[in-house]
């Protein structure tokens, strides 16, 4: 009983944050996304008690659901979203369409279902992916709920078999105020994927990590990355670098991070990061700023450099950190010969330039990005991120500068 009030207030608030959408979209069905009598000041205090319930601490809920004493209160957001008239009702919702599919096809509980089709509910929207969402798999993978189709039972893994469950699936929905195409709903369910297995602790930065330490090149760094003195080592990076990284288990630097602390190296990685970022942008001028007022003794830089702003800037927060004692590199190529759908890093001579102005040191991957028998399988759904084997390749790059 309390198990399912917690989901349907999950599908309350997100329905009336994609209802919000929907007041604005020139394609939504207004029939399904129909707000009643609510205005915007109403859709949005609902929006607002949906966030107060995902910051609650999931150990609390859990401990509520479960009937044990518990910190969590649920007339201070639960009730109120699921009193609300807003209800996800149109057959043709997708969160409606996706629930009794994984029922249909899994015998799944109710609960387990809808748990399910909430998060690709949510993940539809893209633009909380990194906060708010996640949030939202921690409370139902603390509530033992299902974060991910394997644990429905549903035999998919594949991006072709995401694919399939797309064509099958799409053509079910209303027009949405977000794309619902097959291509966009099999990239949901890899991001789940992912995601739900992270969250699970199945397939994490620590598993990968357990995997690389038992591979003789990794192994062989041990000896070298547990003499090395104690460090703290900054990186400054976009999603390439990011653990909430969609397109892989973790990304390269966290997973990296790991490999460290478990070989029992006295070095403290600190990360400063934010999807696409661009050297010239505000928020890595800023990041830089914190970065050096922590004083680090290593610095990696994984950012986009698009022109000569972007290059002007590497250059400068380079030369900087290098005057403070620091030892500055970035990788060669993030892409060597990949067909990328955007290539925002510079053409090995221009890097190479830069890197010889500020004294930064550049870490060789692009011969090793074109001659890994995994190339062909580095680009993910969206051509822009990357796959687990190309983080693990990074990985093992990184940690191989270090350890010289």
């Amino acid at each position: 009983m309390r198990l399912g009030q917690v989901v349907e207030a999950n599908v309350a608030g997100i329905h009336a944050y994609q209802c919000r959408l929907a007041r604005t979209s020139e394609t939504a069905d207004k029939r399904a996304w129909g707000c009643g009598a609510l205005g915007v000041s109403e859709l949005d205090a609902l929006v607002a008690h949906h966030y107060a319930l995902l910051a609650e601490k999931p150990a609390a809920v859990r401990d509520w659901v479960e009937g044990r004493a518990s910190t969590f209160d649920p007339a201070r957001d639960l009730t109120a979203l699921l009193a609300s008239p807003l209800k996800a009702a149109a057959s043709n919702l997708p969160v409606n369409v996706l629930a009794a599919r994984f029922q249909e096809k899994t015998g799944a509980r109710a609960v387990e279902a809808r748990a399910i089709a909430s998060l690709l509910q949510m993940q539809l929207d893209v633009a909380r992916d990194a906060d708010r969402l996640q949030e939202l798999y921690a409370l139902y993978a603390a509530l033992g709920l299902p974060v991910h189709t394997a644990r429905l039972g549903l035999a998919a893994r594949t991006d072709a078999d995401f694919l399939a469950i797309g064509r099958a699936l799409a053509p079910q929905m209303c027009a949405s105020p977000f794309d619902t195409s097959p291509d966009l709903l099999q990239m949901m369910l890899r991001k789940m994927w992912n995601w739900g297995h992270r969250h699970t602790g199945e397939r994490d930065k620590r598993t990968l990590a357990r995997e690389m330490l038992r591979e003789p090149a990794i192994a062989s760094l041990v000896p070298k990355l547990k003499g090395l003195p104690p460090q703290r080592i900054a990186v400054i990076g976009h999603s390439y670098t990011m653990n909430v990284h969609w397109s892989s288990p973790s990304a390269s630097v966290p997973i990296a991070a790991e490999i460290l602390a478990q070989a029992g190296a006295k070095a403290v990685v600190r990360q400063w990061q934010a999807g696409g970022m661009s050297a010239g942008r505000d928020d890595c001028r800023a990041f830089y700023r914190e970065a050096l007022a922590w004083k680090p003794d290593r610095v990696l830089f994984v950012v986009a450099v698009r022109g000569a702003k972007d290059e002007e800037a590497i250059a400068e927060m380079a030369a900087g950190l290098v005057a403070a004692g620091a030892r500055v590199a970035m990788f060669d190529s993030l892409y060597g010969s990949l067909r990328m759908q955007t290539r925002y890093y510079p053409e090995t001579g221009a890097l190479a330039a830069i890197a010889r102005r500020a004294g930064m040191a550049l870490i060789p991957v692009a011969g090793r990005i074109d001659a890994s028998p995994d190339h062909g399988s580095f680009l993910s759904l969206d051509g822009i991120h990357m796959t687990e084997p190309y983080h693990r390749l990074l990985a093992q790059a990184w940690l191989e500068h270090l350890a010289e």
